[in-house]
């Protein structure tokens, strides 16, 4: 899962480091999963609504610090750890390639007691919110989608990662700088990979240099020691192709769309009027001066949106 045990101590540091940002009291939960065990970082009333919160692919809890904060002041949080993702659950990553997260969040909600919740996701956590919104939307109360995969043909940003990210992979300190954005503006459209939030900019470059994606997205064969070319091309198409129409059909939820005006993977004009249009009642929003980690680089912004929208559920 990490490169080796000095790549561990840096990212759990980084961990510690941002959770202790976090503006209100936090409380460090586990629950079993059939992953094995799932940490959370929990604030918030006892008895307000419940929101869980996805992060994206090498995301973890302490990543949702500034919506922790505006959330609990309103619901019951769960910033949620991924198993085989970096954070505190175990190292048993569910499949991308079949249901299994989905059944890792009602496995969550089981063990926290939680019959229906609020679920807000990140980038692919926000494809295992809609996913899960889809085939269980008895659990389900609303669902935010912040920068989600799945809706449409994704464009794959292989200049950036081979000219940028590859080339600092082994050096975290030039790769966050480079990973910080200085501005997101339509000259940048589809160009940007970075984000204004340096905390975010700095995950991304510890995780790049010290942590093993290929064995998280169950894509490296350790019989062969290999990566498997399929399962690639598999995982890549969860990624970057749209989920079926007639399974977009089936989002039933209350549900909210958040892009970036300058979202590096897709035209957000076009996949919000194309998501809109196969999923009723979805409320599409798409925010000025923001790329991909929208709910990052504008927080307070989103962080609005989704108050409100949980607080109304449309």
């Amino acid at each position: 899962m990490y490169r080796s045990e000095s790549g561990f101590n840096a990212i759990m540091s980084w961990y510690e480091d941002t959770e202790a940002k976090i503006p209100v009291p936090v409380e460090s939960v586990f629950v079993e999963t059939r992953f094995g065990r799932t940490h959370m970082l929990v604030a918030g009333p006892v008895d307000g609504e419940p929101v869980l919160l996805i992060p994206g692919v090498a995301g973890c809890a302490p990543l949702w610090r500034r919506q922790i904060g505006d959330l609990s002041r309103h619901f019951r949080v769960y910033a949620l750890d991924i198993p085989g993702q970096p954070g505190r659950s175990d190292p048993n990553p569910p499949s991308f390639l079949d249901d299994d997260y989905a059944c890792w969040v009602l496995d969550v909600l089981d063990a926290l007691e939680i019959q229906r919740s609020h679920i807000a996701g990140v980038s692919v956590g926000a494809w295992v919110a809609m996913r899960l919104a889809i085939l269980a939307p008895g659990r389900v109360l609303s669902v935010a989608m912040l920068g989600p995969t799945g809706l449409s043909r994704a464009r794959l940003p292989w200049r950036i990662w081979l000219t940028r990210v590859m080339k600092k992979s082994k050096d975290a300190d030039a790769l966050q700088d480079d990973l910080t954005a200085k501005s997101v503006s339509s000259k940048s459209a589809g160009g940007s990979f970075g984000t204004f939030d340096r905390t975010l900019a700095r995950a991304m470059a510890l995780c790049t240099r010290h942590y093993r994606v290929d064995w998280s997205l169950g894509i490296y064969d350790e019989r062969t020691r290999r990566v498997d070319k399929w399962k690639v091309l598999k995982v890549l198409g969860k990624f970057f192709m749209s989920e079926p129409k007639a399974l977009l059909r089936r989002f039933a939820s209350p549900g909210l769309l958040v892009f970036g005006e300058q979202e590096v993977l897709y035209d957000p004009h076009k996949v919000g009027k194309r998501a809109a249009s196969l999923m009723p009642g979805l409320r599409v929003e798409i925010v000025p001066g923001a790329g991909h980690a929208a709910v990052y680089d504008k927080p307070d912004e989103v962080n609005a949106m989704l108050v409100d929208f949980f607080k109304n559920r449309s």
